[in-house]
């Protein structure tokens, strides 16, 4: 995969025993105090390592580290969770010799079961032992639960004369909603901005990217998205508005795309992307909703899987968004086949038709007419490999 670790960050990955055979836990460090920007869940079940990265999201002045384990959620582990969450970053703190509000943790696995941190006590050593330039694939493989493949992006450019590395690791593959970031991902850079530029950047970019993919509909207790800036490539300070702050964005929102479609192609069982794309709403959010809509239809992913243009489940899906439209004005084109409009059902050819949905990515266009505001959502289809794995997920 060939990703390039920002100027000053290290990173490792390693099997510390909380799971059977592959890695579980990760170690992103940066030799310097990094500015930090994070999002997280709004699922009212909030994991312990979601309360405490609000708390250390309110009172940190910045971060050095982040401590990542794959195997167990720890959710709905009431006070001891707590206690548990606070003590990897305990653990972690010990052994770099950083300060324990500089260290951020996550989890994700299995919920409902109490974290067994001696696998994390004895694994420390070879943890940060083991930290390097070249350790971020380990990393990401770390965090990996029900993932086929690693999911790392990194985007180069030059910022006032200065190269800036903006390197990201995300994971996901199931029980995932846009309603955040809805998975883990970690995203570094050696970029200088300001606290507020930080989080003003992630959370547009966001909303466009990870806020703008499903796979199941299922929204997760665990996600978390963070984003670190450690100044290193020595640029002149980012501030909101300015024009760093847009390249920066712009690449941002590219290494943050790669990673969202990623977990959409390695949906569980997915087969097929859903390219989804709602044109001339009244508004913004209708548009999102109408695009919502349309990405969680388990009867149009069934039809995405099955290669069958089955454009009346696009229609019904986004009657259903609760947006008022008219829906003799709406258009509706799969894979560029149109199939209504102007009020009139259109039969393609047979040669159009066959080709439509066959492709491992296929596009679902509806224009409402009925204003200028666009949206667009990443969705995977839905196959009987994805009833299979979660039909025996915690046995």
């Amino acid at each position: 995969m060939g990703t390039k670790l920002p100027k000053g960050f290290t990173a490792n990955g390693i099997h510390s025993g909380l799971k059977k055979k592959r890695k579980d836990l990760s170690l992103f460090f940066s030799s310097e105090l990094c500015e930090f920007a994070a999002l997280f869940t709004k699922n009212v079940v909030k994991a312990a390592p979601i309360i405490v990265g609000e708390d250390i999201l309110e009172r940190s002045k910045g971060l050095r580290a982040v401590i990542v384990n794959s195997g167990n959620a720890n959710c709905m582990t009431g006070d001891e969770g707590i206690k548990d969450a606070k003590r990897m970053c305990s653990i972690t703190a010990k052994a770099l010799g950083v300060k324990e509000n500089e260290v951020f943790v996550s989890s994700t696995g299995i919920i409902g079961r109490r974290m067994d941190l001696t696998p994390v006590e004895k694994g420390m050593k070879d943890l940060v032992g083991g930290l390097s330039v070249d350790g971020f694939q380990l990393a990401a493989e770390g965090i990996m639960t029900t993932d086929k493949f690693m999911k790392v992006a990194t985007a180069e450019f030059k910022l006032n004369g200065k190269k800036v590395i903006i390197s990201g690791v995300t994971k996901g593959a199931g029980m995932v909603k846009p309603e955040m970031a809805t998975m883990l991902a970690y995203i570094l850079t050696d970029a200088s901005i300001s606290k507020s530029a930080l989080l003003n950047l992630l959370k547009e970019v966001n909303d466009e990217t990870f806020n703008a993919i499903t796979v199941d509909g299922d929204m997760s207790t665990n996600d978390t998205v963070v984003l670190l800036a450690n100044g290193k490539a020595g640029n002149r300070k980012i501030e909101s508005g300015d024009s760093g702050y847009l390249l920066f964005k712009e690449h941002l929102a590219d290494v943050m795309t790669r990673l969202a479609k990623m977990i959409v192609e390695d949906g569980e069982g997915a087969s097929r992307i859903m390219d989804i794309k709602v044109k001339g709403a009244g508004t913004k959010k209708e548009a999102r909703q109408v695009a919502g809509a349309i990405a969680d239809s388990l009867l149009l992913k069934c039809a995405v899987h099955g290669g069958d243009p089955n454009w009346g489940r696009v229609a019904a899906a986004a009657g259903a968004a609760g947006v008022d439209f008219d829906p003799d004005k709406m258009e509706i084109a799969l894979d560029n086949v149109v199939f209504f409009r102007n009020a009139k059902c259109i039969v393609p050819s047979k040669a159009k038709r066959n080709k439509v949905f066959k492709g491992k990515e296929v596009e679902i266009t509806v224009d409402l007419h009925e204003g200028q505001c666009d949206a667009r959502m990443w969705a995977s289809d839905m196959t009987r490999e994805y009833i299979k794995i979660n039909s025996f997920y915690s046995t």
